[in-house]
């Protein structure tokens, strides 16, 4: 059953089950910091195929397998494949499901196509619509350069605010009926702020206030585990009462610590000065 808590937030009261998932990267991705922790990195890119939108296919095809494979489940044993990508027509996620015989529905939400598909997915488990389903995302440099700024072939200078898209996949499987401790609880559907970025390399100045168009509810719920954080690491009084200003937040000398440690990140700042 779906009921509505707050304004846009809706209550998955069953909490479907996260019942495995997988990233696969390139090779760059691979060498980064969190390189341990992907299921799969690829040595050459271009993934053994013949141009890059088809090696972000295989990415993204290997990506789904893992994510069944670890759950020991079967492509037969999904009901729905929600899958999108950054090219055109999402045909990255099309080629990716083609031969998989399960039902397809393309997602394109940006850097959003993930965590959209995940909520479409955990609406149609509770739903009924779905047993099991599985949810996945890919990008890559080389096409992603290609779609939307200058083939890589054309030698163009990138500025230094440019951001590079990563080239990698994700995979989710979600279903009704599960052992996980992980359970999808609420969903909240984002939508569209448009502030005038015209900077095509400075992508996030433009996503930037999307991050804080947060429903009451669920901000209230993300402020509440921050400060219980708080008051676990470190024994001080609150840090973001609602009398206080980001100016005031700003002089307490708590705020270094936290930041440093890890505790308190910049979007929280962000967040509590935005607040409704």
């Amino acid at each position: 059953m779906i009921t509505h808590a707050g304004k846009r937030t809706l209550t998955l009261e069953n909490r479907p089950y996260l019942l495995s998932h997988a990233a696969a990267v390139g090779k760059k991705e691979g060498e980064g910091p969190l390189g341990s922790r992907f299921d799969f990195v690829t040595r050459n890119d271009r993934m053994g195929q013949k141009s890059w939108e088809l090696a972000e296919s295989e990415l993204q095809r290997t990506a789904i397998d893992l994510a069944l494979r670890k759950g020991s489940l079967r492509h037969c044993d999904l009901d729905l494949i929600l899958a999108g990508d950054l090219l055109n027509q999402c045909i990255g996620s099309f080629l990716a499901s083609m031969h998989s015989d399960v039902p397809y529905l393309g997602q394109y939400g940006a850097c959003s196509t993930m965590a959209q598909g995940l909520a479409l997915g955990g609406v149609l488990v509770e739903s009924g619509a779905a047993a099991r389903l599985a949810v996945s995302a890919s990008s890559h440099f080389c096409s992603a350069e290609r779609q939307y700024r200058f083939p890589l072939a054309y030698g163009g200078q990138r500025t230094p605010t440019a951001q590079w898209t990563a080239t990698a996949a994700g995979a989710a499987v979600l279903g009704a009926e599960g052992g996980s401790s992980v359970r999808m609880t609420h969903v909240l559907f984002g939508k569209m702020i448009e502030l005038g970025v015209k900077d095509a390399n400075n992508m996030g100045a433009a996503m930037a206030p999307e991050d804080v168009n947060l429903d009451p509810y669920i901000f209230r719920r993300a402020e509440r585990c921050v400060l219980q954080k708080i008051r676990y690491y470190h024994n001080h009084t609150l840090v973001f009462p609602l009398e206080r200003t980001e100016t005031e937040n700003r002089q307490s000398h708590l705020i270094p610590y936290l930041a440093s440690s890890g505790i308190l990140s910049a979007q929280m700042f962000f967040l509590s000065k935005h607040r409704r």
